[in-house]
């Protein structure tokens, strides 16, 4: 048993040596005002890797993000077949789990972020673009690590 405790207590102090990891909430805070993350979901044919820039917004602790096309990306259709996937920025890296926005009232109050955070996509909807009011995809975080 003496042995037990002494290996986690040396476990525990190598662990200190390494800067700790910021919580979810302060990342997600450090994040909200960058224009794309990467996300990387696995294929849902092939099960590889693919990575692509998207927009997205923060809200109620959540990364949310809209697949144009009518749902028909690649990204969103991976997603459905496999919710885990990573989300990208700077050198943070988010393991999250998507859910599709299905609540109208939700899936407007998400439109609306979007439109406000980007402009070209506010302008855009003046003339009838789609764009900023795609399908909504909620990532809520699982864990977060930072690149060094």
């Amino acid at each position: 048993m003496r042995g037990v405790v002494v290996a986690v207590v040396l476990a525990s102090l190598a662990a200190a040596d390494e800067p700790p990891l910021p919580e979810v909430a302060t990342a997600l805070t450090r994040i909200r005002d960058s224009s794309t993350i990467e996300l990387t979901t696995t294929g849902r044919k092939t099960g590889k890797q693919h990575t692509r820039p998207v927009w997205f917004v923060v809200s109620d602790e959540k990364i949310v993000v809209q697949a144009g096309k009518s749902g028909k990306t690649d990204w969103y259709r991976n997603l459905q077949k496999k919710p885990s996937a990573v989300a990208r920025q700077g050198e943070y890296s988010f393991r999250v789990r998507a859910t599709p926005v299905g609540d109208p009232a939700r899936v407007e109050a998400i439109h609306q972020l979007f439109l406000k955070k980007y402009t070209s996509a506010w302008l855009l909807s003046f003339v009838g673009s789609s764009i900023g009011r795609g399908r909504p995809v909620e990532l809520e975080p699982i864990a977060v690590a930072i690149a060094h």
